[in-house]
């Protein structure tokens, strides 16, 4: 594990990570979230611009997921169709 700081919102975090550039992209990425909500939303503070990326992001992973189990499903599908058609 490495030690690295990330700057997120104007703060900086300092961390533990695995991966140094997967960590610095994820900041950078939230950073850019609070930014936009911040431009919708200037009176809302830190926390609550935290928590709507939060949101934001969890509802990618959650379409992410969906779509991935779709994709698993229609390659089984498609592994059952060339079996099939191999007989």
């Amino acid at each position: 594990m490495e030690k690295i700081d990330v700057n997120v919102y104007g703060d900086s975090y300092p961390l533990r990570v695995e991966r140094r550039e997967l960590t610095e992209k994820a900041a950078k990425d939230v950073d850019g979230v609070m930014r936009l909500f911040a431009e919708k939303a200037p009176t809302f503070e830190s926390a609550k611009l935290a928590v709507l990326a939060a949101i934001s992001f969890a509802e990618k992973k959650i379409e992410l997921e969906e779509e991935m189990s779709s994709l698993k499903q229609n390659l089984a599908r498609l592994n059952v169709l060339i079996g099939q058609s191999l007989q």
